[in-house]
């Protein structure tokens, strides 16, 4: 796989420095990483290659692709949590927040997978529309990307009597976003907190290092909202971290990006 020279190079480069990561247990890990485990299809290394005290990554391995990814916990804290307005009673969110995403992606890609895990959230958070269940696989673009960050909106609304649906943001894949009543509004915001990733051109998009001085709180957020000329509803899933400690500092890989700089001018 052309991709997995790249990744590789990343695995060495980072392991090389020394970071204050924590470890984790197999158990404290989502059930569909538990599962890939058991059959033997990826490999986790469990004593953690970064840890800010609010997010801390674990490098993975897909065993019959060979391609690299990052698992990433978040650690909750408030406001995390559901809150309906003309509904049920609100509910604070603990426990953490799971992230896979991919050491590299392809330059050809045009949306790129990101894997949200809510199993370890406490309590379980409930879907927002029947498309959701369990992890929720979510997409961004090369631009999102890069920015660090996705969103999308759907809304269906009337104008002079004309319904119509209104789109706006490019976040796509287990997003709230179902409406079936002219009033309805979905939306969904992804952040990559602490997560840095830059492009190789036509060689693809890497996770270049882990920026501490990320100052952004929401990691991912969905809501689901209904007004009408009676009534109004909405509730909205928030999953928080707190700011990263003063102690810490901006933490890039430069050593990996000069590796993976050094693959790209030997293939040209």
């Amino acid at each position: 796989m052309r991709t997995f020279p790249v990744a590789s190079v990343l695995f060495l480069s980072l392991s090389v420095f020394s970071f204050s990561a924590k470890a984790v247990t197999v158990s404290e890990l989502p059930a569909t990483i538990q599962s890939c485990i058991a059959s033997g299809t990826c490999a986790v290394d469990y004593s953690g290659s970064y840890d800010s005290g609010t997010a801390s990554a674990f490098q993975m391995v897909d065993v019959p692709s060979g391609r690299w990814n990052w698992l990433v916990r978040y650690d909750l804290v408030a406001p995390s949590g559901q809150t309906d307005i003309g509904g049920e009673q609100n509910t604070a969110y603990n426990g953490y927040l799971w992230m896979q995403v991919a050491s590299n992606y392809s330059a050809t890609e045009t949306a790129h997978p990101v894997t949200l895990f809510l199993d370890k959230v406490t309590p379980v958070p409930a879907s927002l529309n029947y498309s959701q269940g369990g992890d929720l696989s979510l997409f961004m673009t090369t631009a999102d990307l890069l920015a660090g960050g996705a969103y999308s909106t759907l809304s269906y609304i009337s104008y002079y009597d004309d319904p119509n649906f209104w789109v706006t943001g490019n976040l796509s894949g287990d997003t709230p976003g179902i409406c079936a009543a002219v009033g309805c509004q979905a939306s969904a915001q992804l952040n990559l907190v602490q997560l840095k990733y830059q492009s190789l051109g036509s060689s693809g998009i890497v996770m270049a290092g882990f920026d501490t001085s990320d100052t952004r709180g929401l990691v991912y957020s969905q809501s689901s909202s209904y007004d009408s000329d009676f009534s109004y509803s909405s509730t909205t899933q928030s999953f928080n971290v707190s700011a990263v400690p003063e102690a810490q500092t901006s933490l890039l890989f430069g050593f990996g990006l000069l590796a993976v700089a050094a693959v790209v001018r030997r293939r040209k």
